[in-house]
């Protein structure tokens, strides 16, 4: 079941309240900024006026596309909403004249990104407790 949302371009404070409730609870809202964020792009999704998936795009200096601190709102997920953030994403790069689109997966998200082009590269590593992959595909 896919639910209608409407994508656009939010600030990185639009994203914090969602950043902390999706992806780390147990941090203020403050603490889940991450470096570079005054300088990303932040998609967000809307239905109707709720922001319920939202993420940032960081242009790294060797000219690839990152994504970071990608997150959908428990109750949305599984509803369509990451895949048209992520597609949105991949257009942004394209648009940017970027070809090389990576972020840092979750392993547990891994499977989620094969089925959108994405492949997994090097070794698992941890951030914390949770492991992670680097994730690359070639857009545009």
């Amino acid at each position: 079941m896919s639910v209608s949302v409407t994508l656009r371009d939010i600030t990185v404070d639009d994203c914090l309240p969602l950043r902390q409730q999706v992806l780390w609870p147990n941090l203020t809202q403050d603490e889940c900024r991450v470096e570079h964020d005054e300088t990303a792009v932040h998609l967000g999704a809307f239905d109707g006026d709720t922001l319920v998936g939202c993420t940032s795009l960081f242009v790294l200096p060797d000219g690839e596309m990152q994504l970071r601190k990608f997150a959908v709102s428990q109750e949305y997920q599984g509803q369509g909403i990451g895949s048209a953030l992520l597609r949105a994403s991949f257009e942004r790069c394209a648009a940017l004249g970027l070809k090389t689109f990576m972020l840092s997966a979750r392993v547990s998200a891994i499977g989620f990104y094969e089925k959108h082009g994405l492949t997994a590269v090097g070794d698992v590593y941890f951030k914390g407790p949770i492991p992670h992959r680097k994730m690359v595909c070639v857009v545009g």
